[in-house]
């Protein structure tokens, strides 16, 4: 099977490099020319929770050729761009597997059929430190599968092919799944307001109403689309909806976050990365935007995710610094 990462940061650095040193053939596309040059020099290096570096072949955008499978892992702002790329190149038996966050199958099958689509959830985590160079926090999950639910021979060879580098689970209801990471997702654009470790934020029990809206919002809207959201690493969205008042429903819940970032290297979100040590914009127009958007047209409305999206962007835009006032503000007017 003839690979192609498009998108070598984070997750398509990690999961790339790992098929790679398992002897797949991998070729790695990316943007950031340094990082491209880099990789062609000296091999793709990972640190943090593994250590491992690869001889691997990269290349800019403007030199691809003919694709087979595509494991896609750009930011989700540069899905479009990246699509443009992938569309006209794309064997036709070929397929694109979004390892995105957000709900990025749904732009990738408008570009490519959903037959050439196959989504997946991920939550291991890691960063871009420099170029060649991509740090692993830690484990995760990683579940695949066809957005129409079936089971395939396409996803049995995929998956056996990525438990070169985690394990993996081949699911009915990927799209639930993708729901039920955006509602987790809503809860880490919130923990990103705040320059403190997501476990320290989670264990304030007094914020934690007003982060559970946010995740109880997304479940909504979900529910609106004809969506089940899944549970994912121990963590259930749905009983914020449900039963958010009772503490012994959604302790699990909060207590499954911590074992999950005890686990890694790094305490703190890509969200909170982009805010405090990049100073980029984040993902919020694409990942939580999509969502609202959605709740309008089902009139569900989203009141905690329209005050942390506009949050989120005081932020990019300088008018607010990180800190604890950010979750005072978001449980002021959610409350």
């Amino acid at each position: 099977m003839r690979l192609t990462v498009v998108g070598a940061g984070a997750i398509g650095g990690l999961v790339g490099a790992h098929l790679a040193a398992a002897g797949h053939d991998v070729t790695f596309v990316d943007a950031n020319a340094e990082h491209v040059a880099a990789i062609n020099r000296a091999g793709l290096r990972i640190t943090g929770a593994a250590a491992l570096t690869v001889t691997a072949r990269a290349l800019l955008p403007s030199q691809v050729g003919d694709l087979d499978t595509v494991l896609l892992a750009v930011k989700s702002r540069h899905t479009e761009d990246a699509l443009e790329t992938i569309a006209p190149r794309l064997a036709p038996d070929g397929y694109v597997v979004s390892l995105q966050n957000g709900l990025e199958e749904y732009k990738i099958a408008r570009a490519v059929g959903e037959h050439r689509t196959v989504g997946a959830l991920v939550t291991f985590g890691g960063h871009y430190a420099r170029p060649g160079e991509i740090v692993y926090a830690g484990p995760g999950s990683l579940r695949i599968g066809e957005l129409d639910g079936r089971s395939t021979p396409r996803l049995a060879a995929l998956a056996e092919l990525l438990r070169a580098f985690h394990p993996v689970e081949i699911t009915d209801n990927i799209v639930g799944s993708l729901w039920g990471k955006e509602a987790l997702g809503a809860l880490y654009f919130a923990t990103a307001l705040v320059s403190e470790d997501v476990v320290t934020i989670i264990g304030r029990e007094d914020y934690r109403p007003a982060l559970g809206r946010l995740v109880a919002e997304v479940v909504t809207v979900a529910r609106a689309c004809g969506v089940r959201c899944e549970p994912l690493d121990g963590f259930d969205p749905t009983v914020f909806a449900d039963r958010p008042d009772h503490p012994d429903r959604t302790e699990p819940s909060w207590r499954a976050q911590r074992d999950y970032w005890a686990g890694h290297v790094q305490q703190r979100t890509g969200v909170w990365r982009d805010l405090a040590v990049h100073r980029r914009p984040t993902e919020v127009d694409h990942i939580l935007a999509p969502i609202i958007e959605a709740g309008r047209s089902r009139s569900v409305p989203t009141p905690a995710l329209d005050l942390l999206v506009d949050l989120i962007h005081d932020v990019e835009a300088g008018r607010r610094d990180l800190g604890w006032p950010n979750l005072d503000a978001l449980m002021k007017g959610t409350s």
